[in-house]
């Protein structure tokens, strides 16, 4: 068997160097991110559904007759219109 040139040794050092590299940022990537993490210090908060619902509430008061608005002008138009719409 041929000896390894210092050639061949470099390229496989830095073959054997990238793959631990990439494997170590693989498994960096499956560990858990800070922000995901539960509290230990704190139990978590219970969700607020009464908030949740009036939230929901306020917005559906604007929404609804608005798209009603929106979406239903040529219905109105036409109520408005009678076909007289080019009757001089």
């Amino acid at each position: 068997m041929a000896p390894i040139s210092p050639i061949m040794r470099m390229v496989t050092q830095r073959r054997a160097l990238s793959i631990f590299s990439r494997a170590r940022a693989l498994v960096r990537t499956m560990e858990p991110h800070p922000f995901e993490r539960l509290p230990l210090a704190q139990k978590t908060a219970k969700a607020d559904w009464g908030k949740q619902i009036k939230h929901v509430g306020d917005a559906a008061m604007f929404y609804f007759p608005a798209f009603g608005i929106f979406l239903g002008w040529p219905l109105l138009a036409e109520k408005f219109a009678d076909g007289h719409i080019g009757d001089y």
